[in-house]
């Protein structure tokens, strides 16, 4: 295995004497009012997605990035993930007897395979549909009599999905397909007729990755007839839906929920009329399982932890298993008991067994296996599961819960990672208002740590999303070079529960960005790197973390990496899903005190002229329809107009690639591995003392 240890002083630019000639942003004449107020925003024209003359510049700042980091950083790098990418991958579907189907990669595929375990045959290969492997596997569905399977597929990585059918028998595709699918699942009818699913009204195509997705409903498709009929929708613009069939009658339970707001609420159609399952829009509730007197739902009602419920049919909600001071994440039925799935103090899994009644059984998980835990079931009177953790891949286990003796059905062996080469080191620090904050970072063992060694913090901080630990190809590249890898648990997240989450959104939302330069500092305190060799990096809510750090602390760190982030939290709400988020950010446009404190927030509005900012990569997908790339460019444009310093400010725009280009499997491979690439070589070029 090759091992090349940084010597800073070899690839430090920092910053350099270099003036770069960004290719030219365009000022306009433009501004929008608000809360009486004028706003002028010369880049507004930025914001139409049909925009060639936008089109054109992004081309031209990809240019200008591509050759800035062509170099021996990009290519080590590029190695050293490439490597990390290239082991072979089996599902859990594999090595279960009762599974017909699974997902594989040899390892040179872009996309997973789905495959059928009798003579192995392909039933559907993503890396065929197009010439640059931009088509992608969404999700798959089969009938329960197995004779149609479903699937659904994104192109260049938006959320839009179409959903096509083949017949497992003849392996003929049916003449219709399904298209205006989004954030949605495939669910079949009893007798294997038909499907239901998640259409939204067509837009219009030049507004397709703009405008805001509103009127969802759920439809059935007829595969006699080939026809859409709608089932239920049609009420509130702003509901979304999930449907499923619970009990031997397969009453339908439907999901209701507001864009990304954690209170919800269930109905179920019972006696030929829709009903009430659970309390409506006052906290979370997520179906878990059924029994003939009710409904089990993981739940914060009157649980800021979470807990297990039943919902009685008449209305009564009975406690099964109790709200503890861990957050408790998921639970898994199986035939003789529930397994509850918590985050421990370390951020890892904390197993428990119940009884259906809710009685605590004695079983329990060895110490040695450590990380997070699920896809639980039982295989041969074992329980089956999986594990990873930030410095091992993915293992499948198999646990006999009398002895205890340990089986690895399977392990991820990536090619450039020794597992037993490594270090994790778990803490809480303190920020900034005296609040404990979890962080873990991990290195080669042979890595002296040191005020100069390269820190790669990351962080997100938003939508009760709980970042736990689990491994990453994307970093070997960096860690075999011998830098940190850091993971901050900011506020705004659900790893401590409801009133973590609370305690970063809204009017709290500056919580969060303390927590993360408060990291940062901590990590400098105890010689983990300092300010000036730490690169700090987030995706999508993320992305705004990053850009407001930077904002905030300019030329504060080494490097910054805002990658598909919401940048302009003035005018989110007016693309795509962006009217979902008031959740965590409000709404700016309609409330007057949303506006303001979103206004001290956002990056975009709080660049200053004149003022030095850190160097700083800002990476977005053009097909991005979820976070829409205009947060991008309006930054990118504005920040290289600002900019006090020989500081490089750059943008890469990922063709072809949505909101996957913050990293996710949407991406092929290839394109996941150039963009990993590219962020770390930047990254290299600015890391200093």
């Amino acid at each position: 295995m090759k091992k090349i240890y940084l010597v800073l002083p070899l690839l430090i630019l920092g910053c350099s004497d270099t003036n770069f000639n960004y290719p030219e942003s365009e000022k306009k004449p433009l501004s929008y009012n608000a809360h009486g107020e004028t706003i002028n925003d010369p880049y507004l024209y930025m914001e139409d997605c049909q925009n060639l003359e936008v089109i054109e510049w992004s081309d031209e700042q990809n240019a200008f990035t591509n050759d800035y980091l062509n170099g021996p950083e990009y290519d080590e790098l590029f190695e050293q993930i490439s490597e990390a990418y290239s082991s072979e991958y089996y599902s859990m579907d594999y090595f279960d007897e009762e599974s017909d189907y699974y997902y594989y990669n040899s390892g040179a595929n872009q996309h997973n395979q789905y495959v059928k375990k009798e003579g192995n045959q392909v039933i559907l290969n993503p890396d065929e549909w197009s010439k640059d492997q931009t088509l992608n596997l969404a999700n798959v569905s089969l009938s329960p009599d197995e004779k149609y399977l479903a699937y659904s597929v994104s192109d260049g990585g938006v959320d839009w999905r179409t959903i096509y059918l083949i017949n497992l028998q003849t392996m003929e595709k049916h003449e219709t397909s399904v298209t205006e699918v989004k954030f949605s699942s495939i669910d079949w009818d009893q007798d294997s007729q038909g499907f239901y699913y998640n259409k939204y009204p067509k837009p219009e195509e030049k507004n397709r990755l703009c405008e805001p997705s509103l009127n969802a409903a759920i439809y059935y498709f007829d595969i006699d007839s080939g026809e859409n009929s709608l089932f239920y929708g049609e009420k509130n613009p702003e509901e979304n839906y999930s449907l499923s069939f619970i009990g031997d009658q397969n009453a339908p339970l439907i999901r209701v929920i507001n864009g990304s707001e954690e209170e919800n609420h269930y109905i179920i159609k019972r006696n030929d009329s829709w009903e009430l399952a659970t309390p409506k829009n006052i906290a979370s509730f997520d179906y878990q399982d059924n029994d003939e007197e009710g409904l089990f739902f993981l739940t914060n009602y009157e649980a800021p932890n979470y807990r297990l419920v039943k919902v009685l049919f008449s209305g009564e909600i009975i406690e099964v298993i109790p709200e503890k001071n861990l957050a408790l994440k998921s639970v898994s039925f199986l035939d003789d008991f529930i397994i509850a799935n918590s985050i421990d103090i370390d951020m890892n899994s904390l197993i428990e067994f119940y009884s259906k009644e809710g009685e605590i059984l004695d079983y329990k998980i060895p110490d040695e296996i450590s990380g997070t835990l699920g896809s639980f079931s039982m295989q041969d009177q074992k329980l089956r599961f999986s594990v990873s953790s930030f410095v091992e891949p993915t293992r499948y286990i198999d646990l006999d819960l009398d002895s205890l003796d340990i089986t690895v059905v399977w392990q991820d062996k990536v090619t450039n990672f020794n597992p037993s080469e490594y270090k994790k080191t778990f803490t809480y620090y303190e920020s900034k208002d005296g609040t404990m904050v979890p962080l873990t970072y991990f290195h080669r063992k042979d890595v002296e740590l040191n005020s100069e060694t390269p820190v790669f913090l990351y962080g997100y901080g938003g939508y009760n999303i709980s970042i736990r630990p689990s491994f990453s190809r994307k970093y070997v590249g960096w860690l075999e070079l011998g830098g940190v890898v850091a993971i901050a648990n900011l506020r705004g997240g659900g790893e401590l529960g409801k009133k973590w989450h609370n305690a970063g959104r809204l009017k709290d939302k500056q919580n969060v960005f303390d927590d993360f330069l408060y990291a940062s500092k901590y990590l400098e305190t105890e010689g983990v790197g300092n300010r000036k060799s730490t690169v700090i990096s987030g995706r999508s809510n993320g992305g705004l973390l990053v850009g407001t750090s930077l904002v905030q602390n300019p030329n504060y760190f080494g490097a910054t990496l805002p990658a598909v982030g919401v940048l302009d939290m003035l005018r989110f709400t007016e693309f795509t899903e962006g009217w979902g988020w008031r959740g965590d950010y409000g709404s700016p446009l309609l409330s007057k005190e949303d506006f303001d404190f979103n206004f001290e927030i956002s990056p975009y509005h709080q660049l200053k002229e004149d003022v030095c900012y850190s160097p700083t990569l800002v990476t977005t997908g053009r097909r991005d329809d979820r976070v829409v790339p205009s947060h991008s460019y309006k930054f990118t444009a504005r920040i290289q107009d600002f900019q006090g310093c020989n500081n490089p400010v750059m943008l890469l725009d990922t063709v072809r690639a949505g909101h996957g280009s913050g990293g996710g499997a949407a991406m092929p491979k290839w394109k996941r591995i150039e963009l990993f690439s590219s962020e770390q070589a930047f990254a290299l070029k600015h890391v200093s003392s």
